[in-house]
């Protein structure tokens, strides 16, 4: 059976050494290195030439520049991120630098390996996008509850969408639909509202308490 090679990579020496010791149980797996700080990240994938790199997201070295150069020495390399927290923002962090997968460092180690064998396969794994999803949709269905405007629930999803700064693609993803459907509901919103950019959609949002700063 071939293992999937892997290279943990974490600031924390608690979280990583643990997640190290919990990965390295599995026979499907092998753990080439478990790299004591993030900044060593460039090197080790040169050396170890890992299958899949376990990355924390909230390293101390910028999460962009090391998948850059992770990437550029190992074009094959899969990226999957790694948190404490689900935040929202974070999937959107681990597609724009073309990660395989986000998952808690807190997961159930059997859950932890089922994502880390799909992504070798080829597919991704997110395994908090229902929590996301869940938490997202509440806060817009209070939303949708409780403001009165002239917006459709959701035609209120993509104005909170666009209050975060997200870009057509970002929001088509997030909400499962096409670039040109947002488009056209972005175009729906301007014209209930009476307004004419992005920006002054954003402030509206915010002033009108569609989301939380």
């Amino acid at each position: 059976m071939k293992k999937i090679s892997l290279l943990v990579i974490n600031d924390h020496p608690v979280v990583r050494e643990g997640l190290t010791q919990v990965l390295d149980r599995f026979e499907e797996l092998q753990v080439l290195s478990s790299g004591p700080s993030s900044y060593q990240v460039k090197e080790l994938v040169q050396r170890l030439q890992p299958e899949i790199l376990l990355m924390d997201i909230q390293s101390m070295a910028s999460i962009y520049q090391m998948a850059t150069e992770a990437q550029s020495i190992k074009p094959d390399l899969h990226i999957v991120l790694t948190s404490s927290l689900p935040l929202p923002e974070y999937q959107r962090i681990a597609e724009r630098i073309g990660a395989k997968g986000l998952m808690s460092a807190f997961d159930d180690p059997e859950q932890m390996l089922a994502g880390l064998k799909s992504v070798s396969e080829g597919a991704l794994f997110f395994h908090n996008n229902g929590i996301i999803r869940t938490l997202v949709q509440k806060h817009r269905d209070g939303i949708n509850g409780r403001l009165e405007h002239p917006l459709s629930p959701r035609e209120v999803d993509v104005l909170c969408c666009v209050a975060q700064a997200m870009t057509a693609k970002e929001i088509a993803l997030d909400l499962q639909i096409s670039v040109k459907t947002v488009d056209r509901h972005k175009a729906n919103i301007m014209n209930k509202l009476n307004m004419r950019s992005q920006i002054e959609l954003a402030r509206y949002a915010i002033r009108n308490g569609f989301v939380e700063v």
